[in-house]
C-alpha cells in the first residue's frame, strides 16, 4: 500500500513539473503574433509629394506608427476635393485634405470629419514668374488675370472667398482648367496663364530649383484679407466610430512626428528625399520650415499640435458663408473633433 502511494505522488509531481515548464516558455511567439496583427492603413495625401508631407514620412522612418501597432502606407493624392470623396466612400479610411474643401463635402453629405488640423493658416498663394509683367501684389491686380486651376483644387474654396470679399465676380477673371498640378506650373512657366494658385511652402520653391526660373508669390491671406483653416487629418465617420482606438493611435503618432520635425527639421529634411526623389535636403528643409510656421493660430497657441479651436472653425465657416456661397451648419462640431488629440509627448 505504501508503495502504491509513493508511486501516485511521483506521478503527481511529474505532472506539476510539466505544467510549470509549459507556463515558463518564452513569450516570443505571442510578440510575433501581435506584430502580424498590426492594423494596415493606407493614408492618402492631399496632393503629390512636397515638404509639408515630410513629418508623416519621418513618422514611418522612425517607427512612430509601428510603435502604435499600425502598418501605414502613404499614397499621393490629386486634390483635396477628390481625397475627401475617397475618404467618404471608404476607399481610404484616413486621409489628408484642406479643411475648407472638406467642409463643403460635409455639407454635401460626405461622412467625414477632421481629427487634427496641422496647418491652421492657409499657405495658398498667387504664384508667378518673377519676370511677369503683371504681378499680383494687391487685390486690384486680380481682375483681368488668367488663373490656372485643376479640378478638385483646394484653392477654389478660398479663391471664391477672396473674390466675394472684394466684390470681384468670376467673370472678371479667366480660370484656365488644366489636367493636373504639373500642368498648372507649366501653364505659368510658358506664359499660358498669369498665375496659378498653390502653396508657397512648395511649388514656387521647387520650380525655381528645377527650372532655374525665378518665382515669386503673394499669399491670399495678405492680398484678399481672408484666411481659412488649412490641411487636416480627415477620417471616415463610420470608420472612426468602429475603430476609435486606431484613429487615436494614428493621430498620436502623427502628432509625435510633427513635434519631432519641429525640433529636428534637418533630420526630417534628410529623410524625406528617400521617399520623394525629386527633393534634395536643401529644398526639403526650405519647404518644411515654411510649413512649420503655420501650425497654430492665436486661438490654438499653447495647445497640442493638431488641436483646433471652435472659434477658428466658426471663422472659416463665416468666410465661406459670407463670400463663397457656403450654407453654414448650425453645429460646427459636424466638421471636426478634438477627442482624438493627445497631449505631449505624444508617445504610446
Amino acid at each position: 500500500m505504501k508503495k502504491n502511494n509513493l508511486f501516485r505522488w511521483m506521478i503527481i509531481a511529474l505532472l506539476v513539473s510539466i505544467v510549470a515548464g509549459c507556463a515558463q516558455q518564452p513569450a516570443a511567439p505571442q510578440a510575433t503574433e501581435q506584430a502580424q496583427e498590426n492594423v494596415k492603413i493606407e493614408f492618402r495625401l492631399n496632393w503629390t509629394l512636397y515638404g509639408e508631407h515630410a513629418p508623416f514620412f519621418l513618422g514611418l522612418e522612425k517607427g512612430f506608427y509601428a510603435e502604435e501597432g499600425l502598418d501605414v502606407t502613404i499614397v499621393e493624392g490629386s486634390g483635396s476635393a477628390t481625397v475627401v470623396k475617397l475618404i467618404g466612400n471608404g476607399t481610404n479610411p484616413i486621409g489628408y485634405a484642406d479643411s475648407a474643401t472638406m467642409m463643403r463635402g460635409v455639407s454635401a453629405g460626405v461622412p467625414v470629419k477632421a481629427v487634427a488640423v496641422t496647418l491652421q493658416s492657409s499657405p495658398m498663394s498667387f504664384i508667378q514668374r518673377a519676370d511677369h509683367p503683371k504681378l499680383i501684389t494687391s487685390i486690384d491686380k486680380v481682375p483681368g488675370s488668367s488663373i490656372a486651376i485643376t479640378a478638385g483644387d483646394a484653392s477654389l474654396a478660398i479663391l471664391d472667398a477672396c473674390l466675394g470679399k472684394n466684390n470681384i465676380s468670376k467673370d472678371q477673371i479667366n480660370l484656365i482648367q488644366v489636367a493636373n498640378p504639373a500642368a498648372k506650373e507649366t501653364a505659368v512657366l510658358e506664359s499660358q496663364a498669369d498665375t496659378f494658385l498653390g502653396y508657397f511652402v512648395d511649388q514656387p520653391l521647387r520650380m525655381q530649383k528645377v527650372t532655374g526660373v525665378e518665382m515669386t508669390w503673394n499669399k491670399l491671406v495678405d492680398i484678399c484679407q481672408v484666411n481659412t483653416l488649412s490641411s487636416a487629418i480627415v477620417v471616415n465617420n463610420f470608420y472612426a466610430q468602429q475603430n476609435p482606438e486606431v484613429v487615436r493611435k494614428f493621430v498620436r503618432a502623427s502628432q509625435r512626428a510633427w513635434a519631432y520635425t519641429l525640433e529636428h527639421p534637418e533630420e526630417a529634411a534628410a529623410i524625406f528625399p528617400k521617399y520623394a526623389s525629386a527633393f534634395d535636403e536643401a529644398l526639403s528643409l526650405e519647404e518644411i520650415n515654411g510649413s512649420l510656421t503655420l501650425l497654430h493660430t492665436p486661438n490654438s497657441e499653447g495647445k497640442p499640435i493638431g488641436w483646433s479651436s471652435p472659434d477658428d472653425w466658426i471663422a472659416t465657416q463665416d468666410v465661406l458663408a459670407q463670400y463663397a456661397g457656403f450654407k453654414p451648419e448650425e453645429d460646427i462640431n459636424v466638421f471636426f473633433t478634438n477627442e482624438f488629440i493627445a497631449e505631449p509627448p505624444y508617445t504610446p
